[in-house]
């Protein structure tokens, strides 16, 4: 009895072990479940060429993926902006004009449409009218709408720097519809973003790799899909089937051809 004690125990530990660990990680990155399909403010922005606007405008004419940095970053913002620069022209080719808008905007009070306007040209996209970089122009509504995403920043005074995850949301009516977290936006993943923000239908998502006996293969790369050797396995019983079914027939024709001419042989030598 006291093993049978000390047993549910510990599995009540492990279990609030888990969910403490669950809830630490629910801080640190947001959860997508949490906040997919909710509204965001329609806040009004700067852009880096001093123009007023609202995010309203921006998604009435277009969908576009939304991310949040600041200029003076010297860890994560600057890798994230250029993988998905890198995995935009990957998956849209040389294309000029996009489809959907990439809205850069600084979640530091301190950025000035002059500092998001130097740190597009020094990722070469001072052209592309597509990527929209921008500050928030009431300041008092940053927090607010970074709360919205399950975004968060915490300013670190040893190291002068804003701590915080990176983050691509795909926003589409003013709703959230997917949020990409990390340092690093990978084709696979943004293609699929992309097509949700465009109101595509996805049909598959890349789960797991190295699965044995596919019915279909899936190139998240390419978006384009093949016939594995699962599909071609299921046709092997048909196959079958029909090979036996077709050699009994034949068989059958030419024994019952056989009966025929001993038949006949019979009745001419009568």
């Amino acid at each position: 009895m006291g093993k049978v004690i000390l047993t549910i125990i510990a599995l009540g530990h492990i279990a609030l072990a888990q969910n403490f660990i669950s809830q630490k990680s629910d801080t640190l990155f947001p959860v997508e479940s949490k906040y997919i399909y909710k509204s965001i403010d329609d806040v009004k922005i700067i852009t880096s060429d001093n123009n007023l606007t609202s995010l309203s405008n921006l998604w009435n004419k277009k969908p576009f993926l939304l991310t949040l940095i600041f200029s003076r970053c010297a860890g994560i913002c600057s890798p994230l902006i250029s993988s998905l620069k890198f995995s935009i022209e990957k998956i849209t080719g040389n294309e000029r004009e996009k489809n959907f808008y990439i809205v850069v905007l600084s979640f530091d009070t301190a950025d000035t449409p002059e500092d998001m306007d130097a740190f597009k040209k020094d990722l070469n996209l001072s052209e592309r009218n597509d990527w929209i970089f921008g500050i928030f122009a009431d300041k008092e509504k940053i927090k607010k709408f970074t709360d919205e995403l399950g975004f968060w920043f915490n300013w670190v005074d040893s190291i002068g720097q804003y701590d915080h995850p990176g983050i691509v949301v795909g926003i589409r009516d003013g709703k959230i519809v997917r949020i990409l977290v990390g340092g690093e936006i990978t084709v696979v993943k943004l293609r699929e973003v992309i097509d949700e923000i465009k109101g595509n239908f996805v049909p598959f998502y890349e789960i797991q790799k190295n699965v044995a006996f596919r019915c279909l293969n899936y190139d998240p790369e390419t978006g384009k899909i093949k016939i594995g050797i699962g599909t071609l396995i299921m046709f092997i019983p048909a196959f079958f089937t029909f090979f036996i079914t077709f050699t009994i027939f034949i068989f059958s024709g030419k024994i019952h051809k056989q009966n025929q001419k001993s038949k006949t042989k019979q009745v001419i030598q009568k």
